[in-house]
């Protein structure tokens, strides 16, 4: 089930773009209410104060694109949700630069608990640069949606953004092996090994 629903939050672009083909927008974007909808009955918990000061600017934005097609029948606002997903990804990165620590620096934590202040600084940096890269791709998403073809629309958001999003963090994932050697354990080591220094406490256990 689980990877059903990400086949379908992947490939909504295209989705949209075929169901246009055939049906009235106002069907289409029941459909993706129902299903909503069904996902947040069957993974239904209490939720914190967190998780709704978290989720309560996207849902709001969700449900209005949702309700104007309804109502209005007008698919262009079916065309925002991308929109949508970048602003709240934005919000979850913006966030921790204030309440901390930056999300980057969360995720490094998973793989080496103690972090040296300049990669403390470096996370946190990187956390700044995902946050302008998803007002720029969400700026992107929705100047197509008002103003792009429907093709367009659907290749960029459903292709081209994944694309970026996954040179971007190819790009990042480099650069920190390159600063930091942080590559031990994971697939690209072999090849790391040739190219970067080799990470710091197996470095450090070499000269001993």
């Amino acid at each position: 089930m689980k990877w059903l629903r990400v086949v379908l939050a992947v490939g909504y672009p295209f989705l949209i773009f075929v169901g246009l083909q055939f049906l009235e927008a106002r069907w289409i974007a029941l459909g993706v209410a129902t299903w909503l909808l069904l996902r947040w009955v069957t993974s239904w918990r209490s939720p914190s104060k967190e998780d709704v000061l978290r989720l309560l600017v996207p849902a709001v934005l969700v449900a209005t694109a949702l309700g104007t097609t309804i109502i209005w029948n007008d698919e262009q606002a079916l065309l925002f949700l991308p929109v949508v997903v970048n602003l709240a990804l934005l919000l979850a990165f913006a966030r921790t630069l204030w309440s901390g620590p930056p999300l980057i620096e969360s995720f490094a934590r998973m793989q080496v608990p103690e972090l040296p202040p300049d990669e403390v600084r470096y996370c946190r940096s990187v956390t700044i640069v995902w946050c302008a890269f998803f007002i720029g791709n969400g700026s992107i998403c929705a100047s197509l949606a008002l103003f792009g073809s429907a093709w367009v629309w659907t290749l960029y958001t459903g292709f081209v953004s994944y694309l970026l999003i996954g040179l971007l963090f190819a790009v990042e994932f480099l650069v920190r092996s390159w600063r930091f050697g942080r590559y031990a354990g994971t697939p690209m080591e072999p090849i790391f090994r040739r190219i970067f220094r080799p990470p710091p406490d197996e470095g450090s256990s070499r000269g001993v």
